[in-house]
């Protein structure tokens, strides 16, 4: 018995030497580790930095693989309950090696991305598959799930990391709407192609511009750039860059701010009644922005930008760049920042005479004044003095910025060549008090507005001998008119 005793003692003992020097042994490596001895370690895939590397315990090397190298191997080791401390020491540590070695830690240019192969734009043969897949990712920006599709471009590295930034910083505060694609800027250095797309909120907040290069490389990142603008277009900044100034100078001119649209341009280079007839043009709905890429960039360096911007007709929003008219605009960096500073419409005013028709008028608003520059003209019908709903829409925007400003209006009537000087004359004094009643009407101060009527003594155009029906017709229509001077800086 007392013989049993000691053999029992001395097994104990045993045991408890074995056990106690493997938690020793646990402990020793725990706070190695922790010192940061790393370097002593044999580099495995679980030393690699993933969001479940970061958890408590994945980073301490498992029981698992190393008591079978320094452990002496004795029949007694293997069969005692060594193996039971594990799920207490590090509960995630069996069972996370097999997860956290397929992490996605390779590099991100070699992480593939399920991309819609029948998303290629028509009639565009791309270099490589590189520039293919950006070519598809461009169209895929153009749907109205752009949120998923920024978020996969971010999680795919397919985006600049001050990008990235600016994309996170705006998805925490917005909700993505409805993606609308602005214009596209070439550069001719490197033979890349830029494309800006604007992401609007749904909650109404501020819209995400984003700026897609298509490098015919296929170079990375796809997303180059982001910026956080505005939901309102013609709320531009002074450090806003050129097609954003032109993207505001349309959107202004289309809702008929002109107070608005002329904050963006030179005004010593664009007249104020260049100005105002743009907004005369869109404000009747005659005109829309093109859904495909209505900005073009043709020229861009520190100083100048230039642009094409096409327009289509009311009645055809869907029409693409073919079908459509342009507005030219050339926009000059100085002290204030970009500004619009030449305006050329090439046909929309052709087009605009043509809608104005429907009407029962035919002219563009904008003439040639005696004393240089630009004059506004209302037409009027023959023998009436009354103004037509669009010379009225017309006179609103004129007085919205008239009302704002201390300058004044000289307003001048006449006529066409058909009936006697006397009652000529008055009707022409008749023609331009009609413009004037409806001004102050909008707001205007009398004081601002003088007027005269000037008869059938200085026509727009005289008719000459040859002159068929048609054409003596056209002529006295655009002489009965009333013509307003703009000097809204006295």
């Amino acid at each position: 018995m007392k013989r049993s005793t000691l053999l029992f003692l001395f097994a104990f003992l045993l045991t408890a030497g074995v056990v106690g020097g493997f938690y020793f042994y646990l402990a020793q490596r725990s706070q190695e580790a922790a010192a940061g001895t790393e370097e002593t370690a044999t580099p495995t895939p679980e030393k690699t930095t993933t969001p479940k590397d970061e958890q408590p315990g994945t980073t301490v090397t498992t029981p698992a693989e190393t008591p079978t190298q320094t452990t002496p191997a004795t029949p007694d080791t293997t069969e005692t309950p060594t193996t039971t401390p594990e799920p207490t020491t590090t509960p995630d540590s069996t069972d996370t090696p097999a997860t956290d070695t397929t992490t996605p830690e390779q590099p991100a240019e070699d992480k593939p991305m399920e991309l819609p192969t029948d998303r290629l734009p028509e009639g565009v043969k791309p270099n490589n598959a590189a520039h293919e897949a950006v070519l598809i990712v461009n169209e895929m920006l153009k749907d109205d799930k752009a949120g998923d599709v920024l978020q996969q471009l971010v999680d795919g590295k397919k985006v600049s990391p001050e990008a990235a930034e600016v994309i996170a910083k705006w998805r925490a505060e917005n909700t993505p709407g409805s993606v609308q694609e602005i214009g596209d800027t070439r550069n001719y250095g490197d033979n890349t192609k830029t494309y800006r797309y604007r992401i609007s909120s749904a909650d109404g907040k501020n819209d995400l511009l984003v700026d897609v290069r298509t490098d015919k490389q296929g170079n990375n990142p796809y997303i180059i750039s982001a910026t956080i603008v505005p939901s309102d277009k013609t709320d531009v900044s002074a450090n806003s860059d050129a097609m954003v100034i032109a993207e505001g100078f349309i959107e202004a001119v289309r809702l008929g701010n002109m107070a608005k649209a002329r904050g963006m341009v030179d005004g010593s280079k664009v007249s104020d009644a260049t100005v105002a007839g743009l907004c005369m043009i869109f404000e009747e709905g005659s005109f829309g922005l093109c859904h495909e890429t209505p900005i073009r960039n043709t020229v861009i360096n520190d100083l100048t930008a230039m642009y094409l911007v096409y327009v289509v007709p009311a009645h055809k929003p869907d029409a693409g760049r073919t079908q459509a008219n342009h507005i030219a605009m050339s926009l000059s960096h100085g002290d204030a920042g970009w500004r619009v500073s030449a305006i050329g419409t090439d046909n929309l005013l052709r087009a605009y005479e043509e809608h104005a028709m429907l009407e029962g008028g035919r002219f563009f608003p904008i003439v040639k004044n005696p004393k240089g520059g630009d004059s506004l003209a209302l037409f009027f019908a023959f023998d009436e003095a009354g103004l037509t709903p669009r010379s009225e829409r017309q006179l609103q925007i004129v007085a919205e910025i008239l009302k704002e400003s201390k300058g004044k209006l000289d307003i001048s009537g006449h006529t066409d060549d058909v009936g006697g000087e006397e009652y000529n004359l008055k009707l022409s004094e008749r023609r331009a008090e009609a413009v004037r009643e409806v001004l102050i009407r909008y707001g205007v101060a009398p004081e601002q507005i003088t007027t005269k009527g000037l008869g059938k003594n200085e026509p727009r155009f005289y008719l000459e001998e040859g002159d068929d029906e048609l054409e003596q017709d056209r002529k006295r229509g655009e002489n009965r008119r009333a013509e307003i001077y703009l000097d809204f800086e006295s």
